[in-house]
């Protein structure tokens, strides 16, 4: 693996924790309403970075949506596999909404 492919990987991990950990404080979260839309949006990633796994040599800044925040595919015709990962800006929003509102287990 080279750095690109690093940098990736890691970003991509980072995103899919932060949306899971987003859905689960939108479910918990007492304050926060029309949880049904939160958790949709917290699944959406907006800004991020692509890579050609096959083939390394640039990583690519992408705008626009990516459902889920990670995706990961394989072009039939040329064999490349293709890394897309987006940052969830609404699950960065609805984790400071819900911030200190969630109750901790047991209460």
């Amino acid at each position: 693996m080279n750095g690109s492919q690093v940098f990736v990987a890691l970003f991509a991990m980072l995103v899919a924790a932060l949306s899971l950990w987003s859905v689960i404080v939108v479910v918990r979260s007492p304050v926060l309403t029309l949880k049904p839309l939160w958790v949709i949006g917290c699944l959406f990633g907006f800004v991020g970075f692509g890579i050609d796994w096959t083939t390394p040599d640039d990583v690519i800044i992408l705008f626009g949506i990516t459902i889920p925040v990670v995706m990961v595919f394989k072009v039939v015709a040329t064999g490349q596999i293709i890394v897309k990962t987006g940052f969830p800006i609404v699950s960065v929003v609805a984790l400071i909404k819900a911030h200190g509102t969630v109750p901790a287990n047991g209460s």
